[in-house]
């Protein structure tokens, strides 16, 4: 068995609201994590945003043979909804301090560099890189590419725009010999998507009713909720206030929480003290400046992982494979409707895969 971490050749190069180049990824062995590095020049103003060094990619794809989805986030600035899982999850950071560019303590105003860095870690251990509870059998595929789609210049700062951006890969595999494929003979693989609801009315008791996507096994729920009453989008708490999955067929009742208790849940399961400088109207980047003090007791606004793991298969969740559509419901409590409120879900699955001969 062979570990190996490299940086790819291949690099892609910033343009605006664009589908860029797809970037392929080695076939030698099984794939256990996918880093993208955005190295991003902008200009910053006074109105910076939150999440402003997280919404640099709209949409985040990993494709195989046959369009088959190994990551499949699609939809409004998917790069903040990766970079909080991983963050909840590993307890890693996005934002880097390069020094003569943007620092933790002290974003500068006006002309500057920062890098953001965003992972997709398919297994059980983020960190472990070379983690074997899940994976992409990269070995066995023709084709594997990772795709991204650009947000808007100005995502970051309502005044200020990214002028020069590049995005780095960095994957870890495992290759193994022939033997060891046949003693492991399959590995889960992630097959995941997204479902974005735009709301229209506000909702008691659970009301407004998702069906849940089957023929896998369903480890994790992640759901950002976001308002756009203002002028760029931003993650609240006021929209989808409770949550209750459940089988309808038999009335039977997986979860059924408050949103904050489930978030302080998802808090104390993944053992992390908070989100820096996640809360509340974002001022002047002058007053924003994030300080250690900033890491404690900060849960992060609009944000949740429903964690299925705790309900059924330790490693893998809900086995859904012999459910069918409408089996398994999500059910919402929208509290405060208003114009652009948004929920979007991640559907985190996973499903067992032979390997090849």
């Amino acid at each position: 068995m062979k570990k190996i971490c490299k940086r790819l050749i291949q690099t892609s190069t910033w343009a605006a609201s664009s589908d860029l180049a797809p970037i392929d990824l080695p076939r030698e062995g099984i794939i256990t994590e996918v880093k993208i590095r955005a190295n991003i020049t902008a200009t910053l103003t006074a109105t910076g945003y939150d999440d402003w060094f997280r919404r640099v990619i709209q949409n985040i794809k990993i494709l195989g043979d046959g369009g088959r989805s190994y990551l499949g986030m699609g939809g409004t600035q998917m790069s903040t909804i990766l970079s909080l899982w991983h963050n909840i999850i590993a307890g890693a950071p996005t934002l880097h301090s390069n020094g003569g560019g943007i620092a933790l303590a002290n974003p500068d105003v006006g002309s500057t560099s920062f890098t953001s860095v965003f992972v997709f870690h398919p297994g059980n251990n983020p960190k472990d890189r070379f983690d074997l509870s899940a994976g992409i059998p990269a070995m066995d595929l023709s084709t594997l590419q990772v795709l991204l789609t650009t947000t808007a210049n100005t995502v970051c700062d309502t005044n200020g725009t990214i002028t020069a951006a590049t995005y780095v890969y960095e994957i870890s595999e495992v290759i193994l010999t022939d033997s060891e494929k046949r003693a492991m003979g399959q590995i889960m693989t992630p097959t995941g998507s997204t479902l974005a609801y735009t709301h229209t009315a506000t909702y008691s008791d659970f009301g407004y009713q998702i069906d849940v996507p089957t023929g896998c096994f369903l480890r994790s729920i992640i759901l950002r909720e976001t308002d756009d009453t203002a002028t760029f989008i931003r993650r609240k708490d006021d929209e989808t206030t409770a949550l209750k999955l459940w089988l309808p067929k038999t009335g039977e009742i997986v979860l059924e929480e408050n949103i904050y208790e489930a978030k302080h849940s998802m808090m104390s399961r993944f053992d992390v003290p908070g989100s820096c400088g996640d809360v509340g109207p974002i001022g002047a980047i002058a007053s924003t400046r994030e300080g250690p003090s900033d890491l404690t007791a900060i849960v992060p606004a609009g944000f949740v992982i429903i964690d299925l793991r705790e309900f059924a298969n330790p490693d893998y969740g809900l086995d859904l494979r012999q459910f069918q559509t409408g089996d398994v419901k999500l059910g919402l409590t929208i509290g405060s409707y208003s114009a652009g409120d948004m929920s979007t879900f991640y559907w985190d699955q996973l499903i067992p895969t032979p390997f090849k001969n």
